[in-house]
């Protein structure tokens, strides 16, 4: 599918509502279709009428631009704009809105999915001027419904929000930069997701199904987000680098409270019973924030108090876990640049403990600690970026060519605890034209790991005699802390030329 087409899918349908405004109503479907033109989209009109001071748009189309691989359409039946009296504009769109993606797949396959969206009750009130302008819009219900462009699946896919409101506001500069910040929130939203196709595992002829449904909750969505557009002719949708260079910029952030999700499946079995698997997903709160321009596309999100849980028939036991935090982050170039720019990874999992079930199929006796686990790596570094990731031709470079090209990383921390023994790495790195040549230090600090090995011995999970390997290499690679029972250090030097060095001693 065409990247800009999908990310600018969801920007579309919230949009709708609460798009550009001004004091009267041609000036609000003025800057409305140049925004959406600005995007990227070709925007059709089937007929205008202008009653008075009210503005009746009908077959207003939104579509990708003709140079674009995949095919998107988004129609809405009429746009009513009214003044309201006191210099504002109320707006309303009237009728069920459509949604049309066609795209190839790997094998020349049509592809792509058929949506409708309802909104009943929307209204936005505009106020302001046409170079600062302040929209308060409301939704009661957002309904989306609709299936992929399958011949022998059948998917269909509901999303409801409900209690949908918010404020946009937009300012424009005299050479036509603009600048927008929007909040809003709702109370929920529900998806729903059903699937059923001919059982991989049926005799020939048969008309037996497998069958797959999901559900989905979210409670307390909020939303905030701002951006930028450069003056000019510039299209983000076709021309992403040179917007982003332009000074095309944006950020985003949804939070979630309490979610919920629930899923089963089903599978016909030819030679024995059929797989009946279920699973249901629980947190108290999250976020996913996203944000890009010239200087580099960040992504992040985390959940909190989670729970999951998991049954198979073809599992002996349910499978249960639960964390106190999940989260993540990743930050990277994506202007090309023979300058060094920064890039950073994180991911934190906090808290993880594993349901009795599990812990009495593997350690009925409880020898290990059952202590909550935790795992934790936060690295950044500078890279030399030598394609434009936002290019369609990026996805595929030539042979040979690499395109990210690390010059330094610096791990700060890369930690692990869990059944009692605990790690912890950190160090700094430089990298030359030969990336798998670095030079630098990595330090490290282990603690429990050989009473863990001994458990593993009285468990039975190993004979004594087979970890005798083991242990002669942490004696190469490390060596105890004085005065610290059961600790242990090392100290890995990277050297030019390739040679390693691990607490003095060369090992490569």
């Amino acid at each position: 599918m065409n990247r800009p087409l999908a990310t600018s899918a969801l920007a579309l349908i919230l949009a709708a509502g609460p798009a550009l405004a001004d004091v009267t109503p041609a000036e609000v479907w003025q800057n409305l279709r140049d925004i959406y033109e600005q995007m990227g989209y070709q925007v059709q009109v089937g007929s205008e009428d202008a009653a008075g001071d009210a503005l009746t748009l009908t077959d207003v189309t939104l579509s990708s631009d003709e140079a674009e691989a995949a095919e998107f359409t988004f129609t809405m039946p009429q746009i009513a704009l009214t003044p309201v009296g006191d210099g504002t504009v109320r707006s309303v769109i009237d009728g069920q809105m459509t949604i049309v993606m066609r795209d190839e797949g790997p094998e020349g396959e049509p592809i792509g999915f058929d949506m409708t969206l309802d909104a009943p009750g929307n209204e936005t009130i505009s106020s302001g001027t046409p170079d600062e302008m302040r929209h308060s819009f409301v939704m009661p219900t957002m309904a989306l419904s609709g299936r992929a462009l399958e011949s022998e699946n059948d998917a269909p896919l509901t999303a409801t929000l409900t209690g949908v409101e918010g404020v946009q506001t937009m300012t424009r500069a005299a050479d036509g930069s603009g600048a927008q910040t929007y909040e809003g929130r709702a109370d929920s939203m529900e998806m729903s997701l059903t699937a059923s196709g001919p059982a991989l595992d049926a005799p020939e002829g048969s008309e037996a199904t497998d069958d797959f449904a999901a559900t989905f909750t979210i409670n307390d969505l909020t939303m905030s987000g701002d951006g930028t557009t450069p003056a000019g002719e510039v299209n983000f949708g076709s021309q992403p680098t040179q917007a982003l260079q332009a000074g095309f910029a944006g950020q985003g952030t949804l939070g979630m409270g309490a979610t919920t999700g629930t899923f089963s499946a089903s599978a016909l079995r030819a030679d024995g019973p059929d797989q009946e698997t279920s699973g249901s997903f629980e947190a108290a709160s999250g976020t996913l924030a996203v944000s890009m321009s010239a200087e580099g596309l960040s992504y992040e999100g985390g959940l909190t108090d989670m729970a999951v849980n998991l049954t198979s028939s073809d599992m002996p036991f349910p499978i249960a876990y639960a964390a106190a935090e999940n989260r993540f982050r990743l930050a990277m170039p994506v202007v090309a640049s023979e300058a060094e720019q920064p890039f950073a990874l994180t991911y934190l999992l906090d808290g993880l403990t594993l349901d009795d079930a599990i812990w009495q199929a593997m350690d009925p006796e409880a020898t290990l600690p059952r202590d909550p686990a935790r795992l934790s790596i936060d690295l950044e570094g500078l890279a030399v970026l030598t394609r434009n990731f936002m290019d369609p031709d990026a996805a595929v470079p030539a042979e040979g060519e690499m395109p990210f090209l690390p010059r330094s990383l610096s791990i700060r921390d890369f930690s692990m605890s869990a059944v009692g023994a605990e790690a912890d790495v950190s160090g700094e790195l430089t990298f030359g034209e030969d990336p798998t040549q670095p030079i630098g230090t990595l330090s490290g600090t282990f603690s429990g790991v050989n009473t863990f090995l001994d458990r593993l011995v009285a468990m039975g999970v190993v004979p004594a005699e087979q970890l005798m390997g083991p242990r002669m290499m942490m004696a190469m690679f490390a060596r105890p802390v004085d005065g610290a029972e059961d600790q242990l250090q090392t100290e890995i030097e990277f050297r030019e030329g390739g040679s390693i060095f691990a607490n003095g001693q060369q090992i490569q």
